[in-house]
């Protein structure tokens, strides 16, 4: 008959297909270090259930590269045949999920004990509770949630997870909870995840960076007024403690009887008593423990037991890397670390807690590690690391590059404005924390207007209160205190201010500025034709503006812009002659651009089809265009003109293709850009209604941020009207 663990380990490697049997890299959890994990046991206690299985033909062991473990090859162990007909005479219990998973999840894990926190949990969360699960670094609270998911999957609820870094944000939460949809607004997030029958679970969140962890906590606070189920996972001391509406389930080390399961079967059972009493049958400080540590004193810390018991005894290259790990933002692949050669040990020793290919020391072990440095160790540790991933080239190497140079304290305000702004192009939440840093150790003029352009484009409106208030009175900060005032609805106010600053500007500077706002006062609407007084307002103020003292780089760049918005505003009015006019001026300065060209030509032929016969005709030519356009921008231009015109009736191939819009994200740190995501998110609320709520919500939003109260209020009537 066979011992729980061994059918344990049947089970699990029955998960896998036969065709990794001879496959050169095998996945980590068919390792020893791995099966260990799965199924909550230490090492040590796998080698006579593992032996007994291979004696009978269950299973069979090879050596093979484990992905993400490093280069050596390692044991790896396989399931016979005969193993998959013992599983099935077992009577495997297959999990039927009739739910639905969002997020990234850990590894289930086996647990032992913990029944009347899982009776409790399950409660709370069937009833719609909202709950803080506390407990100390490594002692069980992300395995014990996890493994009530099965049961909450089988009833039909949805889970959503999400793990939190040092940059993670609302809009990095959406991501995980709703299948790459980048809600940022905490209200649409609610409105769309909020519903019943659905679990939301946010994991690690005192690792947010405090740049966030605000904003979050609102996010956490207005998720409780929900219908969903909410569990905060935090470590101990629980940040949170001060929002009301949650309960909070401290989770503490399991009893003796429970304990002693996570130590080898055929241990003394006085001694097995005695390690889980001197550990405080803490679980990652039980899977730590080895026949040759020494056990603490009854008023020793576990975090004490970890340092003299685990961190001392590694050798040195996996003292290195742990240093890096542990150093490190995020979680690297293996094939990331500067120094690697320790990672199999690191695996080996139960130190890794593992992301797919990706790992990071459990956050017991990181923490008693960094606390073991030194001021000045650490910081030449940064500079090091900061030096190793300048090497590297993506967006993930740049911006740890910059964490390393600020944590370093080395680092020239210039360059590092330079890194930020490319980080900010598609990442504004890591951007954001980068930024916070820096001024923390250097109070600079220019590094606070870059956290406040920061913030514009995160519509973050007391962060950039906070900063205006720490700048010395000037133009730059003025046109920036105008920004504002436009965005909170005081819109007499921003023009006296912008007029105040036009008088030290350039030329150039000017025209840009002006222009800019034309076309800010163009798009200031829903997706609708422009009003005829509207129109006649912004084409006089476009022919009264003044060209002169500006380079001819300046006025090609002026007059591309301005032909374009003539050329819209025609279509949107009917203005053939000026449609004409525009277009002419446009060959001229797009004789290149055939692509150009073409998108305008078919947004001209969308807005003077006045027959079925013809908007068939351009509706095929649209979407041959769309298929082989390569510039984001223009794409979208075309789908929302098409849309205008076919709704409410939408081809099918024309909504695929605006749902595509979504899987690569619009640049933040530009105005165009936003206004421009603002109008996506109006237009996935008119195709899917059932989110109509949550998708204008956002958009609401992203007009404000985009400086288009206008449209925002316009959108505001609209959704209420509807709902």
């Amino acid at each position: 008959m066979l011992s729980d663990t061994e059918r344990g380990i049947l089970l699990r490697l029955s998960e896998f297909s036969e065709e990794i049997e001879v496959s050169w890299d095998v996945p980590r959890a068919i390792s020893l270090p791995g099966l260990a994990d799965s199924l909550g046991l230490v090492r040590s206690s796998l080698h006579k259930p593992l032996t007994r299985l291979e004696e009978e033909g269950l299973v069979f062991s090879r050596v093979a590269h484990v992905i993400g473990g490093g280069s050596r090859k390692r044991k790896v162990i396989h399931i016979t045949s005969l193993g998959r007909e013992k599983t099935i005479i077992m009577g495997k219990n297959t999990l039927i999920k009739t739910g639905k998973l969002f997020g990234t999840f850990p590894e289930i894990s086996s647990i032992f004990g913990r029944e009347n926190d899982k009776e409790i949990l399950t409660k709370q969360i069937f009833d719609g509770g909202s709950i803080f699960l506390s407990g100390l670094p490594g002692i069980g609270k992300t395995s014990l949630v996890r493994n009530l998911v099965p049961e909450i999957l089988d009833l039909g609820w949805t889970v959503r997870w999400a793990t939190c870094y040092s940059n993670t944000d609302i809009s990095d939460i959406a991501l995980q909870w709703t299948d790459n949809k980048s809600l940022r607004n905490i209200s649409s997030l609610t409105s769309f995840c909020g519903k019943k029958k659905n679990l939301l679970i946010i994991d690690e969140i005192q690792e947010v960076h405090p740049r966030h962890i605000e904003s979050v906590g609102k996010l956490v606070d207005e998720l409780k007024h929900s219908k969903a189920a909410i569990m905060v996972i935090v470590r101990s001391p629980n940040p949170f403690n001060s929002i009301e509406g949650f309960s909070e389930h401290r989770l503490l080390g399991l009893n003796e009887m429970e304990g002693k399961n996570l130590l080898p079967k055929d241990m003394d059972q006085t001694k097995a008593l005695e390690i889980v009493s001197a550990l405080g049958g803490h679980p990652l400080a039980l899977h730590l423990w080895s026949p040759e540590s020494e056990l603490p004193e009854e008023v020793e810390a576990v975090q004490n037991f970890v340092e003299s018991n685990v961190i001392s005894k590694l050798t040195k290259d996996a003292l290195s890397t742990l240093d890096e790990l542990s150093l490190s933002p995020i979680p690297l692949e293996t094939n990331e670390i500067f120094d690697s050669n320790g990672i199999d040990e690191l695996d080996d020793s139960a130190i890794l807690r593992w992301f797919e290919q990706k790992s990071e020391p459990h956050h017991l072990i990181r923490n008693v590690r960094r606390s073991l440095w030194s001021n000045l160790e650490r910081e030449k540790m940064h500079e090091k690391a900061a030096s190793y991933w300048s090497e590297k080239e993506g967006d993930d190497a740049l911006w740890i590059e910059t964490y390393h140079k600020i944590k370093s304290k080395n680092f020239q305000n210039s360059s590092l404005i330079d890194n930020i702004s490319i980080i900010s192009k598609d990442n504004s939440a890591t951007a954001a924390l980068l930024i916070e840093d820096a001024i923390e150790l250097e109070d600079d003029e220019y590094l606070r207007f870059k956290a406040v352009d920061i913030a514009f484009e995160r519509a973050e409106y007391e962060i950039i209160d906070d900063h205006l208030s720490m700048i010395d009175d000037s133009p730059q900060k003025k046109i920036r205190t105008a920004r504002l005032l436009r965005i909170n609805g005081d819109i007499d106010s921003a023009k006296e201010l912008e007029n105040e600053c036009l008088s030290f500007f350039s030329a150039a500077d000017k025209i840009r500025f002006k222009i800019s706002m034309l076309v800010r006062k163009f798009d200031d609407r829903i997706p609708r034709k422009i009003e005829i007084l509207l129109a006649e307002e912004i084409l006089s103020e476009i022919y009264n503006l003044d060209f002169e003292n500006i380079s001819d780089t300046d006025r090609y760049t002026a007059e591309l812009t301005l032909n374009l918005l003539k050329h819209s505003i025609a279509l949107d009015t009917s203005n053939l002659t000026l449609a004409s006019q525009s277009r002419s001026e446009l060959e001229i300065i797009l004789s290149n651009n055939q692509e150009h060209l073409m998108l305008l030509d078919l947004r001209a032929k969308l807005a003077i089809s006045n027959s079925s016969e013809l908007i068939d005709l351009t509706l095929e030519s649209v979407h041959s265009f769309i298929q082989t356009c390569s510039d984001q921008l223009k794409k979208i231009s075309i789908i929302h003109s098409t849309l205008e015109v076919t709704k409410p009736d939408f081809p099918d191939w024309l909504i695929e293709s605006h749902d595509g819009l979504f899987q690569q994200p619009l640049r933040e740190d530009l105005a165009a850009h936003r206004r421009m995501s603002a109008q996506c998110w109006y237009w996935r609320g008119v195709i899917h209604q059932s989110h109509r709520l949550s998708y204008w919500q956002e958009a609401i939003h992203r007009f404000r941020a985009a400086e288009c109260n206008q449209a925002a209020n316009e959108l505001l009537k609209e959704l209420t009207k509807s709902i």
